[in-house]
C-alpha cells in the first residue's frame, strides 16, 4: 500500500490511475504538491507533467514549501517537472507512442536507481478537438498496464474542459476538487 498524501485517495496499492477534476489552480496544487511530497518521502521516483494555469517556476515554488528539501531532490533525480506540451507531442503532433515508451523508460531507470516505484501526477495537454478521442484511448490503456507496475498515476483535467464522461470512462475513479472541497 502506498501512501497518497491524500486523504480521499487513501493508501492504494501500486499500479492505480485516478482522474482528478480542478476548478482553480490552487485546487490542482492542493492536490498535487500532498501527492508528490508523499512520493518523496516514500523513496518514489516523480514525474510531475505541468500546463497551464502552471510554469515550471511556479510547480516547484508551491512544492519547494512543502517539500524544503526539493533542490536536493531535484539534483539526485528523485523528480523532474516536465511540461506537458513537451511530453505529449513532437513538434506540433501528439504522440501518445512516444510517452507511452517513455513511462516505461521512466520506470525501468527509477526502478535500476533503487526507487520504489514511479509516482506520476499528468495534466492534460491542451489539444484540438480532433486529438481528444486518441487521447482518451490512450488514456484507456494505463487501467490494464499498471495493474502490475509499481506506479500510480493522478491525472488532471480542468473542469471546465467539459470532459467528465471520457474522464469517468478512462480512470477507475476520479475525483473532484473545487474551491478547496
Amino acid at each position: 500500500m502506498r501512501k497518497t498524501g491524500l486523504t480521499i485517495l487513501g493508501d492504494p496499492p501500486w499500479g492505480r490511475h485516478f482522474g482528478l477534476f480542478y476548478e482553480t489552480k490552487e485546487d490542482l496544487l492542493e492536490i498535487r504538491v500532498p501527492f508528490l511530497k508523499a512520493g518523496l518521502e516514500s523513496n518514489e521516483f516523480c514525474v510531475w507533467v505541468i500546463s497551464e494555469p502552471l510554469t515550471k517556476e511556479g510547480a516547484k515554488d508551491a512544492l519547494r514549501q512543502a517539500v524544503p528539501a526539493l533542490d536536493r531532490y531535484l539534483a539526485d533525480r528523485r523528480i523532474e517537472v516536465l511540461q506537458s506540451r513537451t511530453w505529449y507531442f513532437t513538434g506540433d503532433t501528439p504522440d501518445l507512442q512516444k510517452v507511452a515508451r517513455g513511462w516505461e523508460t521512466k520506470l525501468t531507470d527509477a526502478l535500476a536507481r533503487g526507487h520504489d516505484g514511479m509516482r506520476v501526477a499528468a495534466s492534460a495537454p491542451q489539444l484540438e478537438a480532433k486529438d481528444w478521442e486518441d487521447f482518451f484511448r490512450y488514456e484507456a490503456r494505463p487501467n490494464s498496464y499498471l495493474s502490475d507496475k509499481a506506479m500510480l498515476v493522478v491525472c488532471a483535467y480542468p473542469l471546465a474542459a467539459g470532459c467528465a464522461a471520457d474522464v469517468g470512462r478512462t480512470h477507475p475513479s476520479a475525483v473532484v476538487k473545487r474551491h478547496g472541497k
